[in-house]
């Protein structure tokens, strides 16, 4: 896992994933937000994000790419059945909004969220992309 820096009091981490790698190993335990960009994963592979990151007590869910909205939705539904009502979920479209919401607009009425984990499970890695986008953020805040 790498760490690219601290936006608004945030932490922000990133981990390229797939279901081959031990991606889950770093989480964080507790007061920290999943952004994950999912495409072309399997279903149950998106079970098996969701699963952990609720084992991991993960306080806020946003789903970014193709299958943002289905992630959310498992989410929503393991929640529930796993009795962890605290947990809230988004999808978003586009990598930008994900990654602004995820800094300046997520929250929890539970707990402070601390630590925002880029979890990149699409086609290519994505880690240029995000720094790219998080410099631009950095600049529109001062």
């Amino acid at each position: 896992m790498k760490e690219i820096g601290v936006i608004n009091g945030r932490k922000i981490l990133y981990q390229r994933c797939n279901d081959t790698l031990g991606w889950s190993t770093h989480l964080p335990d507790e007061k920290w937000l999943l952004l994950a960009i999912v495409e072309n994963c399997g279903k149950e592979f998106l079970i098996e994000i969701a699963n952990i990151s609720i084992l991991k007590n993960v306080c806020y869910v946003c789903g970014v790419g193709h299958q943002g909205e289905l992630l959310h939705d498992i989410t929503d539904e393991l929640r529930d059945v796993k009795d962890h009502v605290f947990i809230m979920t988004t999808w978003h479209d586009s990598l930008d909004d994900g990654l602004w919401f995820s800094l300046f607009a997520a929250q929890n009425d539970e707990e402070d969220i601390l630590t925002v984990v880029c979890l990149d499970v699409a086609r290519l890695p994505l880690y240029e992309e995000i720094a790219v986008i998080l410099s631009e953020i950095c600049k529109k805040t001062l």
